[in-house]
């Protein structure tokens, strides 16, 4: 089901299952601080059958291969073994720098045997001894009644993650119970609190928690990645320029973000950042003399504002974990919403003891908030990261 107004993915996906502690996060306390457990209400909902999630990472084959050696005008060329395995009979490429064309003959290893000049460009030197030369696949051509192809598999990357616990109590006292308050239930406002700060453990890991597991008080104990720790292709911090961001900086961590996406998806992202980065982006839209910082909706609370750029339009949300904290408030993260899945092991509960001193006979209403979930990002390189936007100038 879409969030109107932050992103569009999944709206298709029919809001039908009973109200969950998520969707109640998005629904009661929409300006609360745990923005992307609240945001999840509006994602297709994944079960965890296991401590241990696994999902495999595949990316596209853009079908750019490089030639290492000095190949001048013959038919043999050595290509990086990286590459060579997508590499078949048959295969039509560009060469880069010349603009003459090739057809692939046969592979062996690392070794290619081509066709020379099939195109209107003849055959000319290419030299990738020392700089690696780049060939980009075209298509592929066959003979009339040719025989089957060689097929291709591109098998992805297992990638992990564990299920954490997380647990807070709340208790009040009986006598506390029959003191008369001005702010009213006290048992309902603990229980709320507990809320709250459950919410906040799980964003906070869900944005920056680590993988680990051990023995605690003789029991398995784990944490999971969480997205920064699952970013690695778009992360960059602002260390150049004097520490400076400028317009080209956010640019190019932009367009390494929107090149990729998840097939059948719109090409959206969400992005994070507190309100340091907020004024640094709006420095920097009154620098460079355009305003392309627009004030956007709000929806259950969530002040979005969009950001016009040439490869998608940012919708920013302005976190209140990024804010208050000033390690996090220069920081900014992106995600793509097809991309982000909670897995639920167990899905948050409320246990309630000793309710009214029925059980134990303690004089106190006293319990505990309980969820065991993971966090699984499929595609990392439609996420960034970039960390330390401090001030802003013209590029």
């Amino acid at each position: 089901m879409a969030v109107k107004g932050v992103f569009a993915t999944d709206q298709g996906v029919q809001a039908t299952r009973i109200p969950d502690f998520v969707s109640g996060l998005i629904q009661v306390h929409p300006t609360g601080s745990a923005q992307m457990l609240a945001l999840s209400a509006g994602l297709q909902r994944h079960a965890a059958k296991d401590t241990t999630i696994t999902w495999f990472e595949r990316t596209h084959d853009t079908g750019r291969v490089l030639v290492i050696n000095n190949a001048t005008t013959g038919t043999t060329f050595t290509v990086s073994a990286a590459h060579a395995t997508s590499i078949i009979a048959n295969q039509i490429y560009l060469v880069e720098s010349t603009g003459e064309y090739i057809l692939v003959s046969s592979i062996s290893g690392v070794t290619v045997t081509v066709q020379r000049g099939i195109g209107p460009v003849g055959a000319t030197t290419i030299d990738g001894s020392s700089t690696p030369v780049g060939i980009q696949l075209i298509g592929n051509a066959h003979e009339e009644g040719s025989a089957k192809p060689t097929s291709v598999a591109h098998l992805g990357a297992p990638v992990y993650n564990f299920t954490q616990i997380f647990r807070n109590a709340w208790d009040h006292t009986g006598t506390a119970k029959a003191v008369q308050w001005h702010t009213g239930d006290q048992v309902a406002q603990n229980k709320a609190d507990a809320g709250v700060y459950h919410s906040e453990a799980i964003e906070r890991q869900l944005m920056w928690g680590v993988r680990t597991h051990g023995i605690n008080n003789g029991q398995p104990w784990r944490t999971f990645n969480g997205l920064q720790a699952q970013l690695t292709t778009n992360v960059t911090s602002q260390t150049i320029n004097g520490g400076d961001t400028r317009w080209a900086d956010v640019n190019s961590w932009l367009q390494g973000i929107y090149e990729k996406n998840i097939k059948g998806k719109p090409n959206e992202r969400v992005f994070f950042c507190g309100n340091g980065v907020m004024s640094v982006l709006n420095d920097i839209a009154r620098l460079e003399g355009v305003m392309n910082l627009e004030p956007g909706t709000a929806e259950f609370g969530l002040q979005v504002k969009r950001w016009i750029t040439p490869f998608g339009d940012m919708s920013l949300v302005t976190h209140p974990l990024f804010t208050e904290s000033p390690h996090f408030t220069k920081d900014l993260v992106a995600w793509h919403p097809a991309a982000a899945k909670i897995r639920w092991l167990r899905a948050t509960h409320n246990d309630n003891y000793d309710r009214d001193g029925s059980r134990a006979g303690v004089d106190a209403d006293y319990g505990v908030v309980t969820s065991e979930l993971s966090f699984e990002y499929d595609g990392e390189a439609t996420g960034g990261y970039f960390s330390g936007i401090n001030t802003a100038a013209a590029t």
